[in-house]
């Protein structure tokens, strides 16, 4: 299916016994950075096909069912429609990203209509997308099986029925600014390799894209590039040529500045950072509940964190080693193999009594600290190309592990095929197989058992997302259609019936010219119904209302919109550390709902499990009552 490219070590043998760290160093690296680019041929297009078909297939068998209403999503669909409508973002409309992804998904809604379709194809497409640029870029390392490998994992977890997923995302901006950084992977790999200054220039305009879509995207790009230039120069031993790369990264930089003082004209920088942009450094939302959403991400540097990553490490080490000895021809000192074969069977011991059949398999081939072994690697790759400059393949491979450890730093220790790791750890999939092949014993072996043995490594980490995804898949099933004017979206029954009644009284009120405000979620109903909020802010998940300033804000929109009625759903917020809006967050706000708002009925008579959506109505206490 793929072209695996297999070259012959240089004369170090990857089998060789390293007199010093240095020697076995010089001895790994020869077989990381050896290879040439995989050309185009039969096979390599027969990879790109059977991307396309895996993407077709599960597009096709999830269409519908991705996304929840409830969440985030609802922001996704709402804001590029009333964008549509000339409302300006950040200003009329609170957001919490950069502007591209919502700007240009208003752009799509222009051309193809206000529907949830056009929404769904614009995230599967960055999906294939994503995919191809992987496919590629490992291609271009001489890695083909590899780059496939990595694009059909990002596949396998791009269809989930949740809000992690690309055709329903909780956020565009991560849809969008993953492909970008995808396709900045590819260019910078280009750019390491050749001596055409357009990459450099192509790479400044993603990295820009990048940071106008996500903040993490974009800082991942941007220091790479940085990164690139500084070693392109020192390879070249000439500051002119930094100064030349410098210059043709100058648009890219130029487009961010103007689009950021746009941003800041509207209201004013600390208004952009402090009542839009959640994850922006000191914003209340990162001052409040930053270290606990990083924690649940997998960025957590605590002393238990470290010791359960280092027992994690030790059985990987143990695992690998051995595996690598019994595959090795190379004999070994009796006292050496019984060390080795010791250390492998308490390992496999070890992950018998204490893992699942599928935490066995991913200890191995889809480790949860993945992006923590990658960052030790880009050290040493880093260190290897200091020693010997003038190796384009050696800047290429220390780059791509750089910008795979940057780019996934946030789920450093906790990279499952599920979740948050969806939107980033492609990349490091790609490394993490780069790493793992040059360990497949060379000589002593034929050419045919070196691609068999790479290929079985592949499969293995391809099942953790795979089967892990069929899982997924099976335990949440969506058995009915919402269907609504502007699209249609599989939920279960009794959400589907409970949502349609909501959408129904938000149309009749509106048709009554009473204004109806979703709390403390739901932004899907406005978009869905066709109405837009009263209130520039629509969401209220905890961090978004800063305290003061926004808080009074928002409660005289409310008193100027006159808004009557309140839909009330019982969402909760365990995933940042609370739970009830009004009670356990925004106090303010919520004594200002309770005083002025009474509960009048639920949405339905129906009473559904605790587990699935509902809402009350609430409608505002008159004024003579009141007081």
């Amino acid at each position: 299916m793929v072209t695996t490219t297999v070259s012959e070590p240089t004369p170090v043998s990857a089998e060789a016994a390293p007199s010093s760290l240095s020697n076995f160093f010089d001895s790994y690296f020869s077989r990381l950075f050896a290879g040439s680019p995989t050309p185009w041929d039969l096979k390599t297009l027969g990879g790109l096909a059977a991307l396309i078909v895996l993407w077709g297939a599960w597009m096709h068998g999830t269409w519908g069912g991705w996304g929840q209403l409830t969440t985030d999503c609802g922001r996704e669909m709402y804001v590029p429609s009333v964008l549509l409508e000339g409302k300006t973002l950040y200003r009329d409309v609170w957001y919490p990203y950069g502007p591209l992804a919502p700007y240009l998904n208003s752009f799509l809604f222009s051309k193809f209509g206000v529907n949830l379709s056009v929404l769904y194809w614009a995230g599967s497409l960055s999906a294939l997308g994503c995919a191809i640029f992987l496919y590629h870029a490992g291609m271009r390392l001489s890695a083909g099986l590899a780059g496939w490998t990595a694009g059909a994992a990002l596949l396998f977890q791009a269809f989930h029925p949740s809000y992690f997923s690309f055709p329903l995302p909780y956020s565009y901006a991560a849809v969008y600014g993953y492909l970008v950084s995808c396709a900045f992977l590819w260019l910078v790999i280009h750019a390491a390799t050749t001596g055409n200054r357009a990459w450099i220039f192509a790479a400044g305009v993603a990295a820009a894209a990048a940071l106008l879509l996500k903040l993490e995207y974009g800082t991942a790009c941007w220091i790479t590039l940085v990164v690139l230039v500084v070693a392109r120069s020192v390879q070249r031993r000439s500051w002119k040529s930094a100064v030349r790369d410098i210059a043709v990264c100058l648009p890219g930089v130029a487009m961010c500045g103007l689009v950021i003082a746009w941003m800041i004209s509207l209201r004013g920088a600390e208004f952009l950072t402090q009542e839009n942009l959640m994850s922006w450094p000191g914003s209340f939302f990162m001052r409040t509940y930053g270290k606990f959403w990083l924690a649940q991400t997998g960025f957590e540097i605590t002393g238990p964190i470290l010791a359960e990553a280092a027992e994690r490490l030790l059985v990987f080490l143990a695992l690998v080693q051995g595996l690598q000895m019994f595959l090795s021809s190379k004999r070994l000192g009796r006292r050496t193999m019984l060390f080795r074969g010791g250390l492998f069977v308490l390992a496999l011991g070890y992950t018998f009594v204490s893992l699942t059949w599928f935490e066995q398999l991913c200890a191995v081939f889809f480790p949860q600290d993945m992006v923590f072994y990658i960052s030790v690697a880009a050290l040493a790759a880093w260190w290897h190309f200091l020693r010997r400059p003038e190796s384009e393949r050696a800047l290429t491979v220390a780059l791509l592990l750089s910008f795979s450890t940057l780019l996934a730093f946030r789920i450093m220790f906790k990279l499952l095929p599920v979740d948050f790791p969806v939107f980033y750890d492609g990349p490091a999939i790609l490394c993490f197989l780069l790493l793992m092949r040059s360990l497949i014993p060379a000589s002593g072996h034929s050419k045919r058992f070196v691609q068999l043995a790479e290929v079985l490594l592949c499969l293995a980490c391809l099942a953790a997302p795979a089967l892990h995804s069929r899982a997924v898949l099976e335990a949440m099933p969506r058995p009915a259609w919402l269907t609504t004017e502007r699209g249609s979206i599989r939920v279960p029954k009794q959400t589907a019936e409970n949502y349609w009644a909501a959408i129904q009284f938000v149309r009749e009120k509106h048709a009554l010219g009473e204004a109806v405000l979703s709390v403390p979620e739901d932004t899907s109903l406005y978009f869905l119904s066709g109405i837009d909020c009263p209130t520039r802010v629509y969401a209220f998940t905890p961090g978004v209302l800063a305290p003061g300033k926004m808080t009074d804000e928002l409660i005289q929109q409310i008193e100027q919109k006159k808004v009557r009625y309140l839909i009330w759903s019982n969402r909760l917020f365990p995933e940042y550390n609370v739970l009830r809006f009004g009670v356990d967050f925004d106090q303010t706000l919520g004594n200002y709902l309770f005083s002025h708002y009474r509960r009048v009925a639920p949405v339905t008579p129906a009473s559904p499990h605790y587990w699935e959506w509902n809402a009350y109505i609430w409608e505002r206490i008159p004024d003579r009552e009141a007081r």
